[in-house]
């Protein structure tokens, strides 16, 4: 039986291509405020940012007033630190420094919440973005994230004569880095990362305030994914499509239906496999090819299952009701197993001439192979030479079997236990007319060899005899 392997997901390029689903549920999304987050457009308010990203850590309702009280507080202090006469750039860098003496106290890979950060001082370049983009939107400057490959920043955009700046969060020296000696061996020594000129960079991703929190959600998705949480995943997953509406959002989300489904396919629990990719079809969106592929090899699984434990009239009708579902390939796959466990069965019972016209019917009708309906014929009557055999009734076993239709003949098996007949009939015969002679009937020897080469003509031991007792 075909066995399934989980996908594993690591931290994807997210591409921001906006879909039309915006007021739309998606199946499986929670009962936060995604939907309606969705359907706002940016750029969002400081304080709107605030909610969605805590919300976006995981945050329940009654969290929320006390995190952002500490945020604002935060957001109060800074003002110090920046003046009308500070032009915008100046500001942003001023800020940026700010957040890593204020905040930020130690770098760790997988830490994406933003109140984690608050409490802890921790952070990655997600969750350190996140938290500049509010700071910054508070004094009314407006930077945008970017994602290229594992890695997320932002960047001050072009305006007027300035051109577009980076902005490594993850480090204090991060503004504008490619002019900064003291950052580069920094921001190595934390993150791991290698910092690549703007010109280098292949597929750089602007990201939108949403799209921002749909990169939460997404670290939140893989640390789930690794701990094999996938129904948990698939929740953040929905949320994350229901926010941001992007087609990586999508796609990723159909790889998370994906991996529950397959994570329930392990446990053979395949209705509740199937059921799950049932509901994720009815959302606003085409269900991916490789989606209803892999229903229908669960809904193989589950047939085979049937099978296997020889319910073949359960799988006959779970086939039935489901077929449609399965890919054609294997639901003509599924038909021939229940039809070749059927006969497989019925072959192990006492002979019947019905059984063998099966067989043959089935050969016929293309739901088993020549090849099996060879051996499973030829074994039936295997069974029943052998009774006979065991009973001493050798010569009613060699004429059972050489009865057996030509298309039955034909099988390599059926000629060997054919032959194991022919020499253990020659035997009983060999060994009855040694007993009619040494009672000295010679003529009634004769006769019983006689009936014997023409039963089994041309048998060596036979032969022999017929020479030993001409002499």
């Amino acid at each position: 039986m075909k066995n399934y392997p989980l996908k594993s997901f690591i931290f994807i390029l997210y591409i921001v291509l906006t879909l039309t689903v915006w007021g739309e549920s998606i199946p499986f999304q929670s009962d936060k405020v995604f939907e309606s987050y969705g359907a706002m457009k940016d750029p969002l308010g400081y304080d709107q940012l605030i909610r969605l990203y805590l919300i976006s850590s995981s945050l329940t309702e009654s969290e929320l007033p006390g995190y952002e009280q500490k945020i604002k507080l935060i957001l109060e202090e800074s003002e110090d630190l920046v003046s009308t006469s500070m032009a915008e750039a100046e500001k942003t860098e001023a800020l940026l420094s700010f957040m890593h003496r204020k905040l930020l106290k130690r770098y760790s890979l997988t830490q994406t919440r933003l109140d984690t950060l608050i409490d802890r001082g921790t952070y990655n370049c997600v969750s350190s973005a996140a938290f500049f983009i509010i700071l910054t939107r508070y004094h009314g400057i407006r930077i945008e994230g970017i994602h290229v490959d594992d890695h997320a920043f932002c960047i001050l955009p072009s305006r007027g004569d300035r051109i577009e700046i980076d902005i490594e969060t993850t480090s204090e020296w991060g503004f504008d880095p490619g002019s900064r000696k003291e950052f580069h061996s920094s921001f190595t020594d934390k993150t791991g990362f290698v910092y690549v000129p703007p010109g280098n960079y292949r597929q750089r991703v602007h990201l939108g305030d949403k799209d921002m929190a749909g990169l939460i959600l997404q670290n939140r998705i893989v640390e789930l994914q690794k701990r094999n949480k996938h129904r948990d995943a698939l929740t953040l997953s929905a949320d994350r499509l229901v926010l941001t509406g992007s087609l990586q959002a999508q796609s990723d989300y159909f790889d998370t239906v994906q991996n529950a489904a397959a994570l329930l396919n392990t446990q053979k629990d395949y209705l509740a496999a199937v059921s799950l990719i049932n509901e994720a079809s009815t959302g606003p969106y085409s269900v991916p090819a490789f989606l209803k592929n892999t229903r229908s090899q669960i809904l193989y699984n589950a047939c085979a299952e049937m099978v296997n434990n020889n319910k073949l009239q359960e799988a006959a009708d779970f086939l039935a009701a489901q077929g449609d579902y399965m890919m054609p390939s294997e639901q003509s796959m599924m038909k021939f197993l229940i039809a070749q466990r059927t006969l497989e069965l019925k072959v192990g019972e006492p002979f019947s001439r019905a059984t063998i016209n099966e067989i043959k019917q089935a050969l016929d009708s293309t739901l088993i192979t020549e090849a099996r309906a060879l051996s499973l014929a030829a074994y039936h009557y295997s069974l029943q030479a052998e009774l006979f055999s065991a009973e001493g009734r050798h010569k009613e076993a060699l004429n059972f079997l050489q009865g057996a239709p030509s298309w039955v003949q034909q099988d390599r098996e059926y000629k060997r236990i054919l032959n194991i007949i022919r020499d253990n009939t020659a035997i009983a015969y060999h060994n009855q007319m040694l007993v009619l002679i040494n009672e000295g009937k010679k003529k009634e020897a004769e006769e019983l060899l006689n009936e014997a080469l023409d039963l089994i003509p041309g048998h060596s031991l036979l032969l022999q005899d017929k020479r030993n007792i001409t002499r």
